[in-house]
């Protein structure tokens, strides 16, 4: 790779960080920008922005042009913003040296939906900068996908946006509704034996809009994967999230979209940081109650499913391709005989191979 190669996939891994520690400025626009007829990838990429509410120049070069034509994404991307498809900002502070982190506009969605390419709100409102903090959320956020999709890819040199094993969706359009339609042909994962019996237990219903949703696969071979970023470090705000998962996991998923996988879904909680991890784990372990079982069984015997499903590491260790993921333990503290006692269990889920072999397959099917 070229010192400009890796001068991008290096920003693209950094995008967000020290984001909030700076008043923003945003760009400017000539008072009469020249019409420009936009291509495929401008859609694409303007759907994925969309869909992450916030994406680097970093981040929209390596998905549209690949980390060694940066010259080339950052004329392209100046023209887009100054036709007025997309938004750009940078803190003032660092004016010159810091990138540029876009949003999509109206004009920009607009643009898409009449391409079918979303959902045709009747309203849309760009995603509102109300705490920079959210935005260096998103743009951390993307910056772990983007690593998965490069050691995920054929060629992780080459523009992501044709290469990447999975189709990424973000808060904005990978949201989930309360139980799904009940409608959906179901997979052999979803449906339950003949006396099955569901204990909710402490679980509640509730949408989840997960922080990013990786589908993998084609066809009877999909899987998803949802993930949640932590940044917060104070694990009782997560709960509640935690506790939707937990009823969404039971049952809920079995009744939407997810239902025709081949697979349960995976959740991933990650931390900003590896010393929040613990604490995390332990929240989840005390909140974590949903199960089911057959006509005469009980909790001992039964399957409880987020805690074989959700999953905990920090982005510290994905990003330096640390796949060794941790669970809660199998049973609940009042069912194990050292109540207070937590022990994760480890599991090795390398989500760039499973991803990468189901490009294969699918590739070749």
């Amino acid at each position: 790779m070229t010192n400009i190669g890796l001068t991008i996939v290096h920003r693209a891994l950094l995008a967000g960080e020290d984001l909030s520690a700076a008043t923003i400025s945003w760009g400017r626009r000539p008072e009469r920008p020249r019409r420009i007829a936009l291509t495929d990838r401008d859609l694409r990429l303007m759907a994925l922005l969309h869909g992450a509410n916030f994406l680097s120049m970093s981040h929209l070069t390596a998905l549209g042009w690949g980390f060694s034509r940066e010259r080339a994404a950052q004329m392209r991307l100046k023209r887009l913003h100054d036709s007025g498809y997309v938004d750009h900002f940078r803190p003032a502070s660092a004016y010159g040296r810091a990138e540029w982190n876009y949003r999509l506009t109206s004009l920009g969605f607009s643009a898409l939906r009449e391409c079918e390419m979303v959902p045709d709100e009747r309203r849309y409102t760009p995603v509102p900068l109300t705490s920079i903090s959210y935005a260096e959320h998103d743009l951390q956020l993307a910056s772990i996908v983007l690593h998965i999709a490069r050691d995920a890819a054929a060629d992780g040199q080459e523009a992501l946006i044709a290469q990447m094993p999975f189709r990424w969706l973000g808060p904005r359009n990978g949201r989930i509704e309360i139980d799904g339609d009940g409608e959906t042909e179901r997979s052999p994962a979803a449906q339950l034996p003949p006396g099955t019996r569901l204990y909710p237990a402490e679980s509640r219903t509730g949408y989840l809009e997960p922080d990013a949703t990786l589908i993998g696969g084609s066809g009877e071979e999909r899987f998803a994967v949802l993930i949640e970023y932590d940044r917060t470090e104070r694990p009782h705000k997560q709960i509640d999230r935690l506790r939707r998962y937990d009823r969404w996991l039971l049952d809920g998923w079995r009744g939407g979209l997810f239902a025709a996988h081949a697979i349960p879904p995976a959740v991933i909680f990650l931390t900003a940081r590896e010393g929040p991890l613990g604490r995390l784990i332990e929240t989840a372990d005390e909140t974590l109650s949903a199960w089911y079982a057959g006509e005469h069984a009980g909790p001992r015997e039964g399957t409880h499913p987020a805690r074989e499903r959700v999953l905990f590491a920090s982005r510290e260790q994905i990003l330096a391709g640390d796949w060794m993921m941790r669970r809660t333990p199998s049973l609940p503290p009042a069912l194990r005989e050292e109540p207070a006692v937590c022990k994760p269990r480890l599991i090795n889920y390398d989500l760039t191979s499973l991803l990468a072999d189901a490009g294969r397959l699918a590739s070749t099917g």
